[in-house]
This record gives structure tokens, C-alpha cells and sequence, in this order.
């Protein structure tokens, strides 16, 4: 439990003030803790923002397996996937904290180590659900499932750091063009020519 409120807080408190003006003591503060208790779960400020990102990973499972529950035929399936993904943009909150710590961790090779094992964990996921959604449908990938599913995964971490304001227009815009780029990505090329002509 102690554990898991440090990692809520510092969840909390890395989206609003970012990781490198976050202290310990703030985390401990915000979470009920002493320092004491910060120390004896985690080694590092560091340590505890892999957590953090750890923990974030299981959200995504979680939204993909109600996506399975909820849609049993193919093409609901589809539908629901293409939708969920046109909308990851909106963890846009987690860009830029992952992009301070990933350049922090260029410096620290074990901080490298750790941060791609999680890239690659959440890669894993990503790749598994896009190679289900072409297996339910007649289309046929723009590529290898894991270079589609990194140049998916790279639209919407783009979008993500793009997406600033909130407003009507804006949302739509970031939305559609994860859309596009989905539809274009797992559409067999069969499917791309007919869109080009049209």
C-alpha cells in the first residue's frame, strides 16, 4: 500500500511540475510518508518513475481486453480498435514527462536499460493487438506488424506532444489524423489504390 500511494502521488506530481522539479520530499509528503518510507520501497527518484511508467502499461491492457469483451464480432472489433486507437493521443498529460526522462536517461545507462525494456513490453502489446485486428480482417498490413505498430505507436506519442490546447477544432484534428494514419497503415494496398483514385 505504501508503495503503491507513492507511486500515485508522483504520478500526480510528475504531470504538474515535471520529473526533474519534483523532489522526494514532496512525493513523501503528498503520498502521507516520511522520507523514510520513501527509501525503504525505492532506491531513487529514478526508480520511482519507472514504477510509474510500469504502472501506466497495465491501463492500456486493461482498455484493450474490454475492448474484446465488449465487441465479440469482427467487425465491432475493428471498429472499437481503430476508435481506441485515434484517441491515445489524449495521455498527451505522459509526453512530455516521458521525454524529459528518456533524455535524462540517455546519460544513465541503467536508466536506458530499464526505460527500453518498458518500451519494449509496451511495443509487445501493441504489435499482439495489431497483428488480432488484421487477423479479423481481409486487410493486409503496410508492413511487418512491429514496424506498423512503431510507426502507429510514433503518431500518436507526435500527436501527444502536439496536442497543447483542447479546444473542438484541435481534438478533431489530432483524432482524424490518427484515423488516416491507421486506416492507411493496416489497409491492404489493394484498398490504398482504390482511395488514391477516388
Amino acid at each position: 500500500m505504501t508503495r503503491l500511494r507513492l507511486i500515485e502521488a508522483a504520478e500526480k506530481l510528475f504531470i504538474r511540475k515535471g520529473y526533474k522539479d519534483t523532489s522526494v520530499d514532496e512525493i513523501s509528503e503528498m503520498a502521507g510518508y516520511s522520507r523514510g518510507a520513501f527509501y525503504s520501497n525505492f532506491d531513487d527518484k529514478e526508480q520511482l518513475f519507472l514504477a510509474v511508467m510500469d504502472r501506466r502499461r497495465p491501463k492500456i491492457l486493461r482498455a484493450l481486453d474490454e475492448i474484446s469483451k465488449q465487441a465479440s464480432e469482427p467487425a465491432a472489433r475493428i471498429a472499437a480498435v481503430r476508435e481506441w486507437f485515434s484517441n491515445l493521443w489524449r495521455l498527451n498529460d505522459f509526453v512530455p514527462l516521458q521525454n524529459e526522462f528518456r533524455r535524462r536517461a540517455i546519460r544513465d545507462r541503467s536508466a536506458t536499460k530499464c526505460l527500453v525494456e518498458i518500451r519494449r513490453q509496451e511495443l509487445d502489446i501493441y504489435v499482439h493487438w495489431l497483428s488480432q485486428y488484421l487477423s479479423a480482417t481481409d486487410e493486409v498490413a503496410a508492413g511487418p506488424p512491429q514496424i506498423v505498430a512503431v510507426a502507429l505507436w510514433a503518431i500518436t506519442q507526435g500527436l501527444g506532444t502536439l496536442a497543447i490546447d483542447f479546444d473542438q477544432d484541435s481534438e478533431q484534428i489530432y483524432t482524424e489524423a490518427a484515423k488516416l494514419v491507421f486506416d492507411r497503415m493496416t489497409a491492404s494496398p489493394k484498398s490504398q489504390i482504390g482511395t488514391l483514385q477516388c
